[in-house]
């Protein structure tokens, strides 16, 4: 903070006037819970008076740090938000809240950075940045708090250490608040659920500046796990349930070089067939780029016959690499991924049922595949555990009975190929689209998703509505794709 923004805050002038008198006015009629209410809500606008630059630091775009927090990993997007608050504790978050509400400016949160479409920013408003709140600490029968700006790796490296996992995905870069509040899925999820589902309690700043914690509300708690990016407020803290780390890591790599429409179709047959029959520690990937097809399965138990059951994809394969017994910390490192920016397109390409849900379109999306390079479609396996009532019945996550999740994706190096990529991207959807699919992974959203919210939260939107109703009326936290007031 400058010293004028500081002194600004100390003196409490008019600026604050305008979020205060709102509770002032409030009609005496009410009920004594709704005056309750504004009660608290005014003791916490006061208690803002005594934030410091340990506390939050606001970037304005004359600043030399500006530009260091507003990077995204997607060089596609850019925004130019009028405040960067770097926020560095709960009382950093509220103050950041309240001068956004001031200034009748939109919010986006930012914990990693990882957006598809560049949601976590903004243009002419406030970005609450929560990157430096990394702490975790640990607590008994393997609870443990995070904050949200700690990345994966940051994650990794301290859980394993300890015997301990959470299930997670595999980019290291990746922020775990983004992820755990759309679902958050990768090689452990068909055996211990979403990363949400280990998730016990959390702690939130909502769109009044108020310090909410999930132990007083489960219905927050159950929004939060699959439509909490960025709807309601800023999450601070989550406690999640560890797991005990298993100590070794089995994976196949599988090669199919110079594919033609043929194979293509009788690989997906072969992959199903295998993927359908996997045990829960097990996972299963179908990535095609370009003429090459490559196949990951991994599973993290020893089973005698494994390579056995596999045996009806890796006959066809042109190569099998398998890594055997090798120490997960170590193994999970591979799979980080690229460290951006990098420029790119990332959506769902849909949730399916089974191999018919490809198989009616195989050969029209072969062809746009190995027409475009640059273009790669994935096929990732949920299913398992992920499908568990008890889990579905906290969780707002919408899509559990749908046990495959397709990914398209297209990269590029420099800006003159985004045109011809973004083009052929649109085209793969429409495919999909027009095929019938049409449920969607919230963490890869897509701009061009014409009924997003039925896409993204199904049954549960309405009742994702009266939560962003009561903890951001004034819808400060909004985006192109937030749940509407």
């Amino acid at each position: 903070m400058t010293k004028r923004e500081f002194l600004k805050v100390m003196g409490l002038g008019l600026a604050f006037m305008p979020f205060i008198s709102c509770f002032d006015n409030e009609d005496k009629n009410k009920n004594e819970e709704k005056k309750a209410d504004n009660n608290k809500q005014d003791n916490a606008t006061k208690e803002e008076v005594k934030i410091s630059d340990e506390d939050v630091i606001i970037l304005t775009r004359n600043e030399n740090a500006y530009a260091q927090y507003n990077e995204a990993f997607n060089k596609r997007i850019t925004h130019l938000p009028k405040y960067i608050a770097v926020c560095k504790t709960d009382k950093g978050v509220q103050y950041a809240i309240q001068k956004a509400a001031s200034e009748n400016l939109k919010v986006a949160v930012k914990s990693g950075g990882h957006s598809f479409e560049g949601f976590s920013s903004n243009d002419g408003g406030m970005v609450i940045n929560v990157s430096q709140m990394k702490k975790i600490t640990w607590g008994d029968n393997g609870e443990v708090m995070v904050q949200p700006g700690c990345l994966l790796q940051d994650i990794q490296a301290e859980f394993f250490p300890k015997g301990k996992l959470l299930p997670s995905g595999s980019c290291g870069t990746v922020g775990i608040g983004g992820l755990t509040l759309g679902g958050g899925y990768g090689f452990f999820s068909r055996k211990y659920g979403l990363t949400c589902d280990s998730l016990l309690q959390l702690t939130m700043v909502d769109g009044k500046g108020n310090i909410i914690d999930t132990e007083n509300d489960k219905e927050l708690l159950w929004a939060c796990k699959g439509g909490g990016n960025g709807n309601f407020g800023v999450v601070t803290s989550f406690k999640f349930k560890a797991h005990d780390m298993p100590t070794k890591f089995d994976s196949y790599v599988l090669k199919f070089r110079n594919m033609d429409a043929a194979r293509f179709g009788q690989a997906i047959e072969a992959w199903f067939a295998i993927s359908e029959k996997l045990p829960q520690e097990a996972f299963a990937a179908f990535v095609q780029n370009g003429k090459t097809l490559t196949v990951l399965i991994t599973t993290y138990k020893s089973y005698p016959d494994f390579a056995q059951n596999i045996s009806p994809i890796t006959s066809l394969a042109d190569t099998t690499t398998p890594t055997l017994n090798a120490d997960l910390p170590k193994a999970m490192k591979r799979y980080y991924g690229r460290k951006g920016p990098i420029y790119f397109k990332n959506a769902s390409a849909g949730l399916y049922q089974g191999k018919a849900d490809i198989l009616k379109i195989k050969d029209d999306l072969f062809d746009k595949i190995i027409s475009n390079t640059g273009i790669v479609f994935q096929i990732n396996t949920l299913g398992g555990n992920i499908n568990n009532a008890a889990f579905e019945d906290a969780s707002s996550y919408p899509h559990r009975n749908l046990p495959y999740l397709g990914e398209l994706q297209a990269y590029w190096e420099n800006s003159s190929q985004e045109a011809r990529l973004v083009k052929a991207f649109e085209e793969i959807q429409t495919l999909f689209r027009n095929s019938g699919i049409t449920a969607h992974y919230r963490n890869y959203p897509d701009i061009n998703f014409k009924d997003w919210a039925q896409s993204y939260y199904g049954k549960n939107y309405s009742r994702l509505q009266a939560v962003k109703r009561k903890y951001d009326e004034r819808d400060l936290f909004h985006y192109e794709q937030s749940i509407r007031v």
